[in-house]
């Protein structure tokens, strides 16, 4: 088999291709949400992948295991789950193991949904091999050709680790950044979600990219607005990291204690003492869930009235948060997170400069029925409209040319 055309600049429609023999899939992800360990890029491949296995491809993921399933394999929702060993450091020493899946998988089509080093040996077994290679951005910061590197050296600043220490970490992150630039010069297909990602990336690895929304599964029902207006649930959700900021929704809960509102956290973080410190310092009017399933998190969305989104600016590429919301009829309320202006310029919800400001936007938006009604359907229409994981399948087969294949019945 040949690889697949040379990327092509990126379109904002699906586009039609010649068809290519793509039928088996296989997604290399450090990590599986099954597991809940990861974030919005496992969940995103993770529903991709049942996507894809449900119109008929032989999908497979490989990953590694936090819960010693290593050397396992095993199937659900129709794709076949291969799971390594797991390292916390020195990932790269899993380089012959995940070269070794792939050459035993046999895949037409190798997807990445984040960046590391396994990126590195995806392009080499790509271009040895011949096959279809398709790598999807997930956050801003992602193009930057040293970004693991440059985070590490935050972290060594932050946590103080020592000297030795400090220099083997250096040398771990500067070893996975050169890993993942031998990569991405292997690819054949580049996806991005938003204007900064594109631009970024074609400045620092010369790719032209496709524009992937994200998607998710649309709920049976959209609860009632008014019901979620009157409980009044004010949900923040995701990983507890300093990106994240959640420090400001403690802010902003201690702006309307006294108020109806309900403010709930949901999330965790690996470093129990850090998770400790910002738990600790939330006000008393936040009730805090942990990290909680992923269907669990989704029947929060079903109950709230509003998300909110703390996170620095940069920080992210377009949150799994806004469309589990979205598709709920749920308006977000962002301090600066806004894809490429979407929350205003299609009336998705407010985007706040300060925490000042958006408790200002919510108290409004809790105290007027109408107009949050109105609201919840403009958000539900559009959110069915783009971001259901069924139509982010269908742009991303379209991109890389794949043959339509017949949808399983269930």
């Amino acid at each position: 088999m040949t690889l697949l055309p040379a990327i092509q600049p990126e379109r904002h429609e699906p586009r039609t291709r010649g068809p290519h023999p793509l039928h088996r899939i296989c997604f290399v992800m450090p990590f599986h949400i099954l597991e809940m360990r990861g974030g919005g890029a496992e969940v995103q491949a993770w529903l991709l992948a049942k996507e894809l296995a449900r119109r008929g491809f032989d999908v497979h993921y490989v990953a590694m295991s936090v819960r010693g399933k290593a050397g396992t394999t095993e199937r659900v929702d129709g794709v076949t789950i291969r799971w390594l060993p797991y390292r916390e450091h020195l990932r790269w020493r899993n380089s012959v193991r995940w070269y070794r899946a792939l050459k035993a998988i046999d895949p037409d089509l190798v997807i990445q949904r984040m960046t590391s080093e396994a990126t590195g040996v995806i392009g080499l077994y790509a271009r040895r091999h011949g096959k279809a290679f398709s790598w999807i951005c997930t956050d801003d910061l992602v193009p930057q050709r040293w970004l693991h590197l440059r985070r590490q050296v935050e972290t060594n600043r932050a946590k103080s680790p020592g000297a030795l220490k400090s220099l083997v970490f250096l040398a771990d992150a500067a070893v996975t950044d050169l890993m993942r630039q031998l990569g991405m010069r292997c690819l054949t297909h580049a996806f991005t979600q938003n204007e900064v990602q594109r631009r970024d990336l074609k400045a620092s690895f010369g790719l032209d990219s496709f524009r992937l929304p994200s998607g998710h599964e649309p709920p049976a029902a959209i609860p009632d607005a008014e019901a979620r207006r009157r409980e009044a649930i004010v949900l923040w959700a995701g990983t507890l990291g300093p990106r994240k900021q959640p420090q400001l929704f403690g802010e902003l809960a201690r702006r309307l204690q006294g108020t109806p509102a309900r403010f709930v956290l949901a999330g965790g973080h690996a470093d129990q003492a850090y998770r400790a410190r910002v738990v600790s310092a939330l006000p008393p009017n936040v009730e805090w869930l942990g990290q909680v399933p992923f269907q669990e998190a989704l029947s929060w969305f079903d109950r709230a009235a509003v998300l909110v989104n703390t996170s620095a600016p940069d920080r992210e590429g377009f949150p799994n948060t806004f469309i589990q919301a979205w598709l709920r009829g749920v308006p977000v309320l962002t301090l600066g997170i806004d894809p490429d202006g979407i929350v205003r310029e299609q009336g998705l919800g407010c985007v706040a400069a300060t925490v000042e400001e958006m408790a200002a936007q919510l108290r409004a938006l809790l105290s007027d029925p109408v107009g949050y009604a109105h609201l919840a359907d403009r958000v539900a229409a559009f959110a069915r409209e783009r971001y259901t994981v069924g139509r982010v399948a269908d742009v991303f087969l379209d991109a890389v040319g794949a043959p339509p294949v017949a949808t399983l019945t269930t």
